[in-house]
């Protein structure tokens, strides 16, 4: 007999769904994993690039999508105030 049974692993996920909600144990899920992620990159001396950089580029004001060099958006004209890399 362990500490944790399946019984009680039942128990505990009953109680965060009346807790949280069925629309929020998904984002608690993809936190956890996303934090257990950056801890092992970490741990392993990897220094993940931010997902802003890799993507395209959005502008901030109307999010329309940016060509890479633009210090303005081309949909609205607003300035762009993170450079993109």
């Amino acid at each position: 007999m362990g500490i944790v049974e399946p019984g009680h692993l039942v128990l505990i996920l009953l109680i965060a769904l009346i807790v949280f909600g069925p629309g929020k144990i998904g984002d608690l899920g993809a936190s956890f994993g996303r934090g257990i992620r950056e801890f092992r990159d970490a741990s392993e001396g990897r220094t993940p690039t931010p997902a802003a950089l890799n993507g395209p580029w959005y502008c901030g004001q109307c999010g329309a999508a940016q060509p890479a060099d633009a210090k303005f958006c081309t949909a609205c004209g607003s300035p762009h105030r993170v450079p993109p890399a």
